[in-house]
This record gives C-alpha cells, structure tokens and sequence, in this order.
C-alpha cells in the first residue's frame, strides 16, 4: 500500500519563503541605496556652498585690498582730500570728528554690515579668475562680478602716546599722529553667496588738501 507523498506542496511552500526573503532584502538594499543617495546630495550640496562661501570671502578681500590701496594713495595724493569735500555721493564717510569736515555723523547714517548697501558706495570690477570671458557689467571686461566698498574716517590717534596736551588730540607731537580708517568690503559669489569683511586701517595723517575756508 503505498502512503501518499506531500514533497512537491513541501517544496512550493520553500520557494515561496524563499521569494518572499528575496523581496524583503531588495526592499531593504532599495531603502539603503535611497537613502545613500540623499545623503551624498546632501553632503555635495554641502560642499557647493562652503565653496561659494569661500570664493564671495576671497572677493571681499580682494576688494577690501583694492579699498586700503585707494586709501594709502591718499597720502600722498595732491588732488583734494575726498574726506574735506561736501559730496555725498561717493563711498567716503565722516565719524563725528575734526578731520573730516562733511555734514557732522556722515559715518553713523551708514550701515556696512546691512544685507543691502541703499547708500553710495564704490564697485571695483572682480577679475575674471574663472577665465570664462563672462561680462556681468557689460563694458566689454571680463570679470568675475562686481564687490563694493565704503570708508569711515574715524579720525586721528596718537600711534606712540607722546603729546603737549593732557588730550592727547591737539598739539600731538610730530611723527606721534595717525589716521585711522573703518574699511568695509562687501562682495557675492555668482551663487549668491555674501560676505562683508572690515579692518581698521591706519595711514599717516591725509594732507587737508580742499578744506572749506
């Protein structure tokens, strides 16, 4: 008498078990390579922007280093001294001090660290390191972009502490004078990445060429 034989039902239950695990370690290698994806997006978007955070920062100090060097020629510029002419209209600001003969405050209705500049400021064309021939300004020049600059005159120190006066600000002796300069440079990246650096610049007293009389 033979007994009956369940093999081939035995068998089909494996296969789908089988197929069933199959499925469930594709789902799970599915999950991982999506989510592998979003975070290697994540992290080139990362380094995207740290790398137009850095290339708005080296414009900015380029055109802070173009800002001091318009300064420093000041010095020994014969033309009038920008700081003693009732312009407003230019980037050169006064603090509420004696060596600037502008509209008392000029330095104090400016903001340098405010995301839009709506006060006159100077732009200095950005050389065109990418080499890419791009004109953002159109006059025929390629460039990188544009940054702007502004200067506060924050008026004169005594560099070495020597002086005929218990002030310190009348009657310094010779040599014992300087000028001290707020610089602001502000520049952004073709992304739209921006930064604004200052220094304090400090230059020999700047002739008083052009005073009002």
């Amino acid at each position: 008498m033979q007994l009956p034989s369940h093999s081939s039902s035995y068998t089909s239950h494996q296969r789908g078990a089988a197929l069933f695990m199959a499925l469930i370690f594709l789902l799970i290698l599915t999950i991982l390579g999506v989510f592998g994806m979003n975070v290697s997006r994540l992290e080139n978007l990362m380094a995207g922007n740290a790398q137009f955070q850095t290339t708005a920062l080296n414009n900015a100090e380029y055109v802070l280093a173009r800002a001091e060097k318009d300064l420093q020629a000041l010095v020994t510029s014969t033309t009038a001294n920008p700081f003693l002419v009732s312009t407003t209209t230019d980037q050169y600001y006064c603090s509420n001090d004696d060596s600037c003969e502008r509209a008392t405050g000029d330095g104090d209705l400016i903001d340098p660290a405010a995301l839009i500049w709506t006060f006159p400021s100077k732009t200095i064309e950005l050389p065109d390191v990418a080499n890419d021939s791009s004109d953002t300004n159109g006059n025929s020049t390629p460039d990188d972009g544009t940054g702007q600059y502004v200067i506060v005159d924050a008026g004169y120190d005594n560099a070495t502490g020597e002086c005929l006066t218990q002030q310190c600000k009348q009657e310094v002796l010779a040599g014992a004078k300087v000028h001290v300069f707020q610089v602001t440079a502000r520049s952004t990246s073709s992304k739209g990445a921006r930064r604004i650096i200052q220094s304090a610049f400090v230059t020999l007293p700047l002739p008083r060429i052009g005073v009002a009389p």
